[in-house]
């Protein structure tokens, strides 16, 4: 493979420019040391999927953790089956409208305690969605928000992870609100969601954090737009799925 590699490289023509978005590799996403070409970490830079995740599919989520009775039976009848089935049948439509339709599909905003599902599911959808070809990004927020501060002192401005995550056809936005909150980030997400939703650009969240404690938490502005970018779904379980596959409960 490392041979296949370097004789690519080897032939590869390179245009001559002032700028790259990448010196290192000079945008090929690969850096060539005594002979042997290594992944650029510009490219690794920008791969967030959770290693663990990569093989997931939405095949691979399984109903079978979620219980067949009620929430919270005062109120409803819904179970935690129910919402976890009708949200995988609504993902499997959004898939495929995204795949196979060139019109602007309306985002999913998934909240939900911890241990429900939420980030193995829009996992799923991104493999499956990269898998079609399609300009699809995953950032866990902390990470994106760390690595866009970072940028800014970047002395050549080769990296602009911002810009990335603003220009996708699909963004996911994996534990917003898992973060301390100061100005500059809410501006920062401010901007991003704002320039998604201004120029219809499909996003995903996922969040621990319901629309109301956005509001208080972040900014209402952000709220509003998040309502107007996505459909809103609850992903409940009664315990951690990570707990009960450790535990062998069901």
């Amino acid at each position: 493979m490392k041979e296949t590699i370097n004789v690519f490289l080897k032939n590869l023509k390179i245009e001559e420019k002032d700028n790259y978005n990448c010196p290192d590799c000079k945008d090929t996403g690969y850096i060539v040391i005594e002979q042997i070409a290594y992944l650029c970490k510009c490219t690794k830079l920008y791969n967030r999927l959770p290693e663990k995740l990569n093989n997931i599919f939405l095949e691979n989520f399984l109903l079978d953790f979620y219980p067949k009775r009620a929430i919270n039976p005062e109120k409803s009848k819904d179970t935690y089956y129910d919402k976890a089935d009708r949200l995988l049948s609504d993902v499997k439509i959004f898939v495929k409208d995204i795949a196979y339709s060139n019109k602007y599909v309306k985002g999913l905003f998934i909240t939900g305690p911890i241990g429900s599902g939420k980030t193995h599911l829009v996992s799923a959808i991104y493999n499956q969605l990269k898998n079609d070809n399609v300009d699809i990004e995953f950032f866990v927020v902390p990470d994106l928000l760390e690595q866009g501060k970072a940028d800014m002192f970047n002395e050549n401005g080769s990296r602009d992870v911002f810009a990335k995550a603003k220009k996708a056809k699909v963004l996911i936005l994996d534990d917003l609100g898992a973060h301390n909150y100061t100005p500059w980030i809410i501006n920062q997400l401010y901007s991003l969601i704002n320039y998604r939703l201004n120029n219809m650009l499909t996003t995903i969240f996922t969040t621990n954090l319901n629309l109301e404690d956005i509001d208080v938490r972040l900014d209402e502005r952000i709220a509003s737009r998040i309502l107007e970018l996505c459909n809103i779904y609850n992903l409940n379980v009664d315990i951690d799925i990570r707990y009960k596959k450790n535990a062998g409960v069901k």
